[in-house]
C-alpha cells in the first residue's frame, strides 16, 4: 500500500530512488529487537543511510530515514 504523505523536498522516496532502504531498515529493526533504545536504533539507521548517501545533507538524511521508519510503523 503506497504511502500518501507527500514527500518533502530532499526525501528520497525508498521504492524508488534507493537501494539502501532494506539495509537502513534492517539495522533500524534489529537494534530495536536486540532490546536497544529507539533513539540508538534512529541514529543507526541514519549512519547506516549516511554511508550510502554522503551527498545529502544530514538533514535530509534524517527526514529520509525518519520517514521510512514512520512510514513503516503507519502502514
Amino acid at each position: 500500500m503506497p504511502c500518501k504523505i507527500p514527500i518533502q523536498s530532499g526525501v528520497k522516496n525508498a521504492k524508488y530512488d534507493c537501494k539502501c532502504h532494506g539495509a537502513v531498515m534492517r539495522a533500524y529493526s534489529g537494534l530495536l529487537n536486540a532490546g536497544e533504545p529507539e533513539a540508538t536504533a534512529l541514529e543507526a539507521a541514519k549512519i547506516v543511510y549516511g554511508f550510502h548517501h554522503p551527498e545529502d545533507s544530514k538533514e535530509d538524511q534524517a527526514l529520509t530515514v525518519e520517514r521510512w521508519i514512520n512510514e513503516e510503523k503507519l502502514h
